[in-house]
């Protein structure tokens, strides 16, 4: 089992260097920090837009900012919305549409080949 663990680590040493060959720095050879991603999830998003209108809304009740300022922020905020492009949806949508519809449904072939509904027999 020792001579597992002296390849394995062999096998993460090469693998690191690399790894600092292709993206690390040319003169230190360290790799680079990057930052983590900043992704804000629902709930935090809810809670960041709740605390915001409550924040609003006291600034409105104190006279520091009249209403219609709030309103025009608003508008300002849904038109920067309306700027951004439209989504690209795949070709093969349709495909999946027709999969979708036909779900559940029993083809003719099915019905004609040996089995005989209830109501055909009663005739």
């Amino acid at each position: 089992m020792a001579k597992y663990n002296e390849i394995a680590k062999k096998k993460r040493e090469a693998k690191a260097d690399r790894k600092r060959a292709i993206h690390g720095d040319p003169l230190t050879n360290k790799l680079k920090t990057r930052a983590p991603v900043v992704a804000v999830s629902g709930k935090r998003q809810k809670k960041l837009l709740r605390k915001w209108r409550r924040e609003q809304k006291e600034m409105v009740e104190k006279g520091l900012v009249t209403m219609e300022d709030v309103e025009m922020a608003s508008a300002e905020a849904a038109s920067e919305d309306s700027k951004k492009p439209a989504r690209k949806f795949s070709v093969k949508k349709t495909l999946k549409l027709n999969k979708l519809k036909n779900k559940g449904k029993k083809k003719k072939s099915q019905n004609s080949s040996g089995e005989v509904s209830a109501d055909q027999m009663l005739e």
